[in-house]
């Protein structure tokens, strides 16, 4: 596994619904845990956090994806960058990748958090995802934050937009949201499993992160059926950089 710390409670919950609600759905991203680490064990850890030795401090793993470093990648940041986009849209990875985005509101996605293991892309680091479930978790049950984590949708979708600009005619990403559908069943039962973590180990920290988990888990599942509509709403608007970008024949103009 890959071990890391994190400094805050939600982005730990988010990493793991994130982790669990992807593999219900059969997609790409690793499986993931809460581990509870010594603090000799994390010398990196900011001093204000290390407390006493025989604390343990909790930190998010990551199953490892093995990434393929016999592959010959270009040098420097855009190249690369670049790259990894040609090849990731041109894999089953690309659409759901970027369908995937969507459905938690992953504003985050750079060619660095995918990883090619040989065959397989895989989506990692959903730190920054589901932020609005995160605003509204206390009010949860009130109609009116349930329904602002349906409708929330990120400031950026970076893979659907790769996706939409490589392969604007066979991207294939509206076939995902149905099929996923069919799918949710199973997302279902994670929702309903994970209510029952409430208080299971008698650790308060690790409680917390469990409820926080399932509450996530509940906003994905809740996003789910409106999914494509989300992304039909994504790929129309034009990105901001097109809007201005004097080669593009999308730019807007105002008379008046």
């Amino acid at each position: 596994m890959i071990v890391k710390w994190l400094a805050k409670t939600e982005t730990l919950a988010s990493e793991l619904a994130c982790s669990l609600a992807a593999r219900a759905l059969k997609l790409n991203v690793p499986n993931g845990a809460l581990v509870l680490c010594e603090r000799e064990q994390l010398p990196g850890i900011p001093a204000r956090v290390r407390g006493s030795p025989a604390d343990l401090v909790m930190c998010y793993g990551s199953e490892y994806q093995w990434p393929d470093d016999t592959v010959a990648r270009p040098k420097g940041a855009e190249a690369q960058a670049e790259w990894v986009w040609g090849k990731v849209c041109n894999t089953p990875q690309g659409a759901a990748g970027g369908v995937w985005d969507e459905l938690v509101a992953n504003e985050d996605r750079h060619h660095e958090n995918v990883v090619f293991d040989g065959q397989r892309w895989w989506l990692i680091d959903h730190e920054k995802a589901l932020s609005t479930v995160a605003k509204v978790m206390k009010q949860f049950a009130q109609t009116v934050a349930r329904q602002s984590v349906i409708e929330h949708r990120g400031k950026r979708n970076q893979l659907a937009m790769e996706m939409l600009r490589r392969r604007s005619a066979d991207h294939k990403m509206e076939a995902l949201p149905p099929s996923w559908l069919q799918l949710r069943q199973r997302l279902a039962w994670l929702v309903d499993q994970s209510r029952q973590w409430d208080g299971a180990t008698g650790m308060p920290p690790v409680d917390n992160v469990l409820f926080m988990c399932h509450i996530y888990l509940q906003g994905i599942d809740l996003r789910l059926p409106a999914l494509a509509y989300l992304l039909s709403q994504r790929m129309a608007r034009p990105s901001s950089e097109a809007l201005w970008d004097p080669n593009s024949n999308s730019n807007l103009s105002t008379k008046g």
